[in-house]
């Protein structure tokens, strides 16, 4: 019972530092590129601060699209490749079909391999 209440704690604990840290991380960039650069010379911190944030999430929304775009599908991919049940289960789905299409059968041959090792998408 406390063995299990510890490990959720740490778990939520996790959680939460993945989502502060980067935040935190941000600040501390926005300071210190702030303090020790000639920009404290040029504008004061309260202009400097929105124009960052606003300069900041422009870039990361470009880079979570690029992201999104190119690399999650082989992600999904990759990880897919790794759930044998899974794959198990949707061939076995696919072979309770009473009228398999030509794409059906390729699937489920593609499943077959992967459910061996032999093929990773």
């Amino acid at each position: 019972m406390v063995e299990k209440m510890i490990k959720e704690l740490y778990h939520k604990m996790r959680l939460g530092q993945s989502v502060i840290f980067p935040v935190l991380s941000m600040i501390n960039f926005l300071i210190i590129s702030y303090s020790l650069t000639t920009i404290k010379d040029v504008i004061p911190i309260y202009v400097y601060i929105p124009i960052f944030a606003i300069i900041l999430i422009s870039i990361l929304m470009i880079i979570g699209n690029i992201f999104r775009n190119k690399q999650q599908s082989t992600d999904f991919n990759m990880n897919f490749s790794k759930q044998t049940s899974l794959i198990k289960s949707i061939r076995l789905m696919l072979e309770s079909q009473p009228n398999k299409t030509p794409e059906t059968e390729a699937w489920i041959k593609e499943l077959e391999k992967m459910e061996n090792g032999s093929n990773k998408l």
